[in-house]
Order: C-alpha cells, then sequence, then structure tokens
C-alpha cells in the first residue's frame, strides 16, 4: 500500500520547509562566524517564544531572526517580519534576558537574515539587515 505522505502531501512541505530552515540558519551562522561575530546560541527558548539566532559583536547583542524562501514569487523574505512577528521577538528577548539565558546590560540589536534560493538546489543568496527594527517602534 503507498504512502500517505507524498512529494505534494503537507507533512511533506512541513517537512521540506522545516529542512530548509535549518540549512538557512546553519548558512546564516556561518556567516555571523566569517564576520567574526561570536554565536551565543541558536533556537534559543525563553518565555512562549524561540529566537533563531543570538551572537555578540562590538559589545552588541545581535538577536538575528532568519527567513528563507525558494523563489521570488511570495516577495522577499524581510517581508515577512511583519508588527507582530517583531512583538513577539522583543517579548522572547526580554523573557531571555529575565531568564538569564542572554547577557544583560548590553545594547540590543534586531536584525533580520534572509537566505534566497533562485530554485530548488541553487547557491542560495544570504543577506543580513543589521537594526531591521527597534523594539522601541513597537510600544
Amino acid at each position: 500500500m503507498p504512502s500517505r505522505a507524498t512529494a505534494a502531501s503537507p507533512q511533506s512541505a512541513a517537512a521540506g520547509r522545516l529542512e530548509r530552515g535549518r540549512a538557512a540558519e546553519a548558512l546564516v551562522r556561518r556567516e555571523l562566524e566569517r564576520r567574526g561575530w561570536t554565536v551565543l546560541g541558536a533556537n534559543v527558548r525563553a518565555g512562549r517564544g524561540e529566537l533563531d539566532l543570538c551572537a555578540l559583536a562590538g559589545g552588541v547583542l545581535h538577536v538575528v531572526e532568519v527567513r528563507s524562501r525558494v523563489g521570488r514569487h511570495a516577495g522577499h523574505p524581510l517581508e515577512s517580519v511583519g508588527p507582530a512577528k517583531r512583538r513577539r521577538l522583543a517579548r522572547t528577548v526580554g523573557a531571555a534576558l529575565a531568564a538569564g539565558r542572554l547577557p544583560r546590560h548590553r545594547e540590543v540589536r534586531y536584525d533580520v537574515a534572509t537566505v534566497v534560493w533562485a530554485r530548488p538546489g541553487d547557491v542560495p543568496e544570504v543577506q543580513l539587515f543589521e537594526g531591521a527594527f527597534d523594539a522601541l517602534d513597537l510600544l
């Protein structure tokens, strides 16, 4: 009997997105390290949220949200970090700081890293948007 999960099934699509997300985070981590940043953690959980990557650079704590896409048909991945996601990230950073999961007494910068594959299997384009948003804008 054939498996219910096929290439077009929601289960396989979700698995593909998860795999692509992990690959994108690994690519961004390598890019941060190439720049000389110290990566403090990946998938840092605090409160009800998760932070993709946290790094130190020049005394600044960078919280890096990683977004990826295959193709440009759905727009640039930076566009997917809207006000609600920004508020969740800021709340999660607050919870992580309060729980001691991130170093305190640092300037916190919210960055977005994007990874775009033109087509599956192509070499991806990795971009880092430092200071993509400010938590004070969310009040």
